[in-house]
């Protein structure tokens, strides 16, 4: 998740400046780290979780945009950990996990290319790999869905927008 809010400050700042985010011709590449545990936060208890994090590199033509995603890693936790705590470091914090270690993944989307169409900001249309399996493109879709800035309306002014998440609401 941490990984994912760096690129959305990103695309914030960078909606500030200009009404596209993305910038016609240029190569941008992202280190994307996502992570999630099925456990409880309200006592000290095991959790089982996931870590997944891989190079992403995106070329923009126009307002389609070209996604390759490579390098794609997995770490796996199935421990106990303190109350209130989270079981595992992101890469981001340099901090090496010794319960949960990175190792290559050999399944979802590694080496694939998918490509979208924003619209406003907002994806209209996304061209996934024909042969990949039901959980890679379901991986895909939900890159491509942090992709996104819902810019309809607006100019060069900062806003807020609620948006609706498997969470709630956020502002």
């Amino acid at each position: 998740m941490n990984g994912s809010t760096g690129l959305i400050v990103v695309l914030c700042l960078s909606s500030t400046f200009s009404l596209s985010i993305w910038e016609d011709g240029k190569e941008y590449h992202f280190l994307e780290e996502s992570a999630i545990q099925v456990g409880t936060n309200d006592l000290d208890s095991s959790v089982s979780g996931l870590r997944m994090m891989s190079d992403v590199r995106i070329q923009v033509s126009g307002n389609k945009l070209v996604v390759s995603i490579d390098n794609i890693q997995e770490a796996h936790f199935s421990h106990s950990f303190n109350r209130g705590g989270w079981p595992y470091k992101l890469t981001q914090e340099k901090i090496k996990d010794p319960k949960s270690k990175y190792i290559p993944s050999i399944g979802y989307e590694n080496g694939n290319t998918f490509s979208i169409v924003l619209e406003d900001g907002l994806v209209s249309q996304i061209e996934l790999p024909r042969d990949l399996s039901v959980n890679g493109k379901n991986m895909m879709r939900a890159l491509a869905s942090i992709l996104q800035f819902d810019m309809t309306g607006h100019e060069m002014e900062t806003w807020t927008k609620n948006e609706k998440s498997i969470h709630g609401e956020c502002n």
